[in-house]
């Protein structure tokens, strides 16, 4: 084994924003049940009802997220190149790309984010593929240029 890395932690910026959006109003919709409760408590029930199933509904979901965004994993070894993606309960996909198959590497950085955070795609050209084939195209993988350099190391003992 040459390298092994996760995927960049940018991954966890939108479901966390997601998150955060549908907790607060989960939130409003609880005050608003606390409010109402002297005026009205049948819909004091229902808001309080409503309130608690959305909480439990986006705690379950962020967590499932975290934890299926986690496993998506990379490892480089001097035969091939391995992409693992899992997802709990979900998804569960392997590729792998011997070195003996790939001609060249691509490394991406688009944008102002990508650039300053550290991250892009990975285009390994097989002697057929396009530069937007998804299956030969490895997103957000962290400091793409330096993983590129050392694929393309591998590639020249080969």
């Amino acid at each position: 084994m040459v390298r092994a890395f996760s995927t960049h932690w940018i991954k966890y910026i939108a479901p966390t924003c997601a998150f955060l959006i549908v907790i607060n109003a989960s939130a409003s919709i609880l005050v608003a049940a606390g409010m109402s409760a002297s005026s009205s408590p049948l819909l004091s029930n229902t808001l309080l009802f409503l309130g608690m199933i959305l909480t439990y509904l986006s705690l379950h979901w962020f967590f499932h997220k975290l934890l299926s965004e986690a496993m998506e994993d990379i490892v480089i070894t001097t035969k091939r190149i391995i992409w693992i993606k899992e997802a709990l309960f979900t998804v569960d996909e392997m590729r792998q790309i011997p070195l003996s198959n790939i001609q060249g590497v691509e490394a991406r950085k688009r944008g102002i984010l990508q650039t300053v955070l550290g991250y892009g795609t990975l285009w390994l050209d097989t002697g057929g593929t396009i530069t937007a084939d998804a299956n030969a195209m490895i997103d957000q993988v962290p400091h793409p240029n330096r993983v590129a350099g050392e694929i393309n190391k591998l590639l020249r003992l080969k």
